[in-house]
């Protein structure tokens, strides 16, 4: 067998998902989109930083040894110091998923345009804006303060949702030879977290209920997730023994 047949033989091995490939392996930028990567990494890095630092013990006397000012720290430690963990916890987690999906997206472009570079200045200006509405959320005994959080984030989420979009309609910055349906995936996979949070802000309107417990709906997300990733994985088998079957 010459190299020529070894050559043809070995390209359905390499012609595999792109979309599925983007998780595994990094491909050579240009320096634009490098410059781009970059930027967006620092923006959030300083805004996850911004939220740490903002973790504080309100404590007058930090020296004093007395029963009362153990009993301070105490109150202090379980009051506004493990709110404003729980609420970094929450926030790191979304932004992380977030910055997860940005990258997979810089990993499947082959270019970028100028419209895209502005979508992406958008979607970080939503990201710079979380450490903001994460100090507005302090307050999330009111409403409105729980609408502010909430749609900052939710924000973040619609925005990366725009960047798919346009870099995969038409194939208009990617490879043509994507997978369609892997395309849908991802694109319900990016929308399934800000939406969730947006129908969140519905237990509003419950009568006598507590605005701030809106998030602890938030925990659903990874079950959401996670059900949506096991519901296509079931029907992308269903459709491929159906395809075999024809």
């Amino acid at each position: 067998m010459d190299l020529f047949e070894q050559t043809q033989k070995l390209k359905p091995l390499t012609q595999t998902n792109t979309l599925k490939q983007a998780d595994l392996v990094e491909e050579t930028k240009s320096p634009s989109e490098d410059r781009m990567s970059l930027l967006s990494d620092g923006i959030f890095a300083i805004a996850v930083t911004l939220l740490v630092l903002d973790i504080k013990i309100p404590l007058d006397d930090t020296h004093a040894s007395t029963p009362q000012a153990h009993a301070a720290f105490i109150q202090a430690l379980t009051g506004d110091f493990l709110s404003d963990t729980l609420f970094y916890i929450i926030t790191f987690a979304v932004l992380a998923s977030y910055w997860l999906s940005h990258r997979r997206l810089t990993n499947v472009i082959q270019r970028v345009d100028k419209t895209f570079l502005w979508l992406n200045l958008v979607f970080l200006a939503f990201v710079a804006f979380v450490p903001i509405a994460t100090n507005v959320s302090k307050y999330s005994q009111f409403p409105e303060a729980v609408i502010v959080y909430t749609v900052v984030l939710a924000g973040c989420g619609y925005s990366a949702l725009l960047l798919w979009i346009y870099a995969l309609g038409n194939n208009r910055l990617v490879s043509v030879d994507i997978d369609k349906k892997s395309v849908r995936y991802r694109l319900v996979g990016t929308a399934l977290t800000p939406t969730s949070m947006l129908l969140s802000l519905l237990l509003l309107f419950i009568p006598n209920f507590t605005p701030s417990h809106v998030f602890f709906s938030w925990f659903l997300l990874p079950f959401i997730s996670l059900f949506w990733n096991l519901f296509w994985a079931r029907r992308d088998k269903s459709e491929s023994e159906e395809e075999l079957a024809g």
